[in-house]
């Protein structure tokens, strides 16, 4: 099996626009309304936000692989890109995307440890990013991984406003 996360540039934008909106369905639609769903959808994913997104020059995006099929993509921000201000010396992991049918393969694992490389190559003193506080697998995983829960903040999707844990990881 062929697994590999390969940075991408802007001529990957659609592909990672398709990801990003497909693995946040899976994930979050049972749990939020069909249109709050759909609105959100439609402005995270858009394919002009996401082109600007990965051509900021303090965020990356890599996509993940499995025999020739993408599977997720990992989308990391340092400096003043990252979603919300924290000390200096950090780097944030603002999304792990995996559809589910890679899920609980290790691949998710293939991802996080693309991130920590990248962490080391900033020379960064801790990694942090939000999980949804009911988003309990993601939480599990990050626990294993040696993140502690140190805040929460907002998360709006429409006129829904959801609690994310702020977790981080000491380098």
């Amino acid at each position: 099996m062929a697994v590999i996360a390969t940075e991408c540039g802007l001529a990957q934008a659609s592909r990672v626009a398709a990801i990003g909106r497909e693995t946040y369905r899976q994930t979050f639609e049972s749990h939020h309304d069909a249109d709050v769903m759909t609105q959100y959808l439609d402005r995270a994913f858009d394919i002009s936000v996401v082109t600007k997104e990965i051509g900021h020059p303090q965020s990356g995006f890599w996509l993940l692989e499995v025999d020739g099929h993408v599977a997720g993509y990992l989308k990391m921000n340092h400096g003043l890109a990252q979603t919300e201000a924290q000390e200096d010396g950090g780097i944030e992991i603002e999304r792990i995307y995996l559809l589910k049918a890679f899920q609980g393969q290790g691949h998710g694992r293939v991802l996080f440890d693309k991130a920590m490389a990248v962490a080391r190559a900033y020379s960064s003193r801790f990694v942090w990013l939000g999980v949804w506080e009911h988003n309990d697998r993601a939480v599990a995983f990050y626990k294993a991984m040696g993140f502690e829960i140190t805040g929460t903040h907002d998360f709006r999707m429409g006129d829904v406003v959801d609690t994310d844990y702020i977790m981080r990881l000491m380098l």
